[in-house]
């Protein structure tokens, strides 16, 4: 008796999942469409779960109808075109669902967030979206956070990329804080303090005297965001002028960064002493 009670059991648990899936698959489609930034194709996907007599309703809109709905969607996305969408769990009780939801612009920052309540009519159609805005809303500090690592990754990527790769110190200028502070290796022959970008482009200038260089391994990125830092860890293979002798270096570069620039940069050899000596070297 207690095997059928059981099974009887597993049966409705599966039809109350079966229901509540049901009910959340016009929500599905319905965040699809907010997701969608080409209109004819959004306007098709609203017509499958959005009716004639179907309304939406929040703090900049009150209408009716597919095509006035696709039109609420086509201002939004003039106004925010690399919006991206994100919402939470939902909650379902009869034909009403309910869920809290969050849009963030391509740089990760927050353009707006709220709840939505949806009454359903039973056969997989929205019969009424209520949006409310919450103007109290901000990031998470892990999402801030998440948002100043991945902002600073692209900073110090760009600038490994201007002085590795392209040479290009015009991009460079843009990526460095005015007075911002470069500390070379002392031991090495272009060592030193440097102090704003002029003073930069000149220690570059000094160690190009002495070798050239090719990347042997890319960068791989560390980060402390709290405090702002970055770190990336590479290999270059050294041809030093004097000698024509080859060496491959294992070089740490810290970055401290504020507001979306490098402040300071210090390189760090895995033997100072050696690349200083094997710069030297004669033939």
């Amino acid at each position: 008796m207690g095997k059928i009670y059981f099974i009887c059991f597993i049966f409705m648990i599966n039809g109350l999942f079966a229901q509540k899936k049901d009910k959340l698959n016009p929500i599905e489609i319905y965040e699809k469409a907010w997701s969608e930034p080409k209109s004819d194709v959004r306007l098709k996907i609203i017509k499958t779960i959005w009716l004639e007599e179907s309304t939406f309703e929040d703090p900049s809109a009150s209408i009716k109808g597919t095509a006035a709905f696709n039109n609420v969607i086509n201002e939004f996305y003039k106004k925010y075109p690399d919006a991206v969408f994100s919402s939470g769990s939902k909650v379902v009780k009869d034909n009403y669902v309910s869920w809290d939801w969050k849009i963030l612009d391509s740089k990760n920052k927050l353009i707006m967030a709220g709840r939505d309540f949806a009454r359903l009519n039973g056969k997989g159609q929205v019969s009424k979206i209520i949006g409310f805005w919450n103007p109290q809303a901000t990031l998470s500090e892990a999402e801030i956070l998440n948002n100043l690592e991945t902002e600073n990754f692209k900073i110090v990527a760009q600038y490994y990329q201007s002085v590795f790769k392209t040479r290009d110190f015009t991009t460079m200028a843009h990526l460095i804080e005015e007075g911002a502070v470069y500390n070379q290796a002392e031991g090495l022959p272009y060592g030193g303090k440097f102090t704003g970008f002029n003073e930069w482009v000149k220690m570059y200038s000094k160690s190009a005297e002495f070798f050239d260089l090719e990347i042997e391994k890319e960068p791989v990125y560390f980060s402390d965001a709290t405090k702002n830092e970055v770190m990336i860890y590479f290999t270059i293979k050294a041809k030093a002028k004097k000698s024509g002798k080859t060496i491959s270096v294992p070089i740490s570069e810290h970055f401290d960064l504020k507001n979306g620039k490098i402040i300071a940069i210090r390189p760090f050899y895995f033997d100072t002493k050696q690349f200083a000596e094997f710069l030297k070297s004669k033939k």
